[in-house]
């Protein structure tokens, strides 16, 4: 038996709430409930879905775009997150999360 959680989302001044199975990624739960959040490789490559986690918590074991310090400090990359409890987020946090990696682009 699947265990599923509640996934609230922050979503350009819009909120979500989604049911999401343990074993589905939340970006792909969000994109079957018509929310459109932002992606690209869908691989945990790059920061397109990047998204700060406020509160619950995400298994994240693939995915090498998000260094370990940003992970820690709550970021996720939605495309490889899988709830492991009820999780409230807050979407598009591409810029934020690319500029504290990479530094600013000129």
């Amino acid at each position: 038996m699947t265990t599923t959680y509640k996934v609230e989302i922050k979503h350009r001044g819009e909120t979500y709430n989604i049911e999401v199975p343990e074993d589905q990624t939340i970006l792909e739960a969000a994109h079957e409930n018509q929310i459109d959040l932002p992606t690209s490789c869908s691989a945990g490559v790059c920061t397109t879905c990047a998204a700060l986690i406020t509160e619950g918590t995400v298994t994240r074991e693939e995915g090498i775009g998000l260094s370990p310090d940003l992970q820690e400090e709550g970021y996720a990359l939605l495309c490889v997150a899988y709830p492991s409890s009820d999780v409230k987020l807050e979407s598009d946090k591409e810029e934020v999360v690319y500029a504290r990696q990479f530094g600013q682009s000129s």
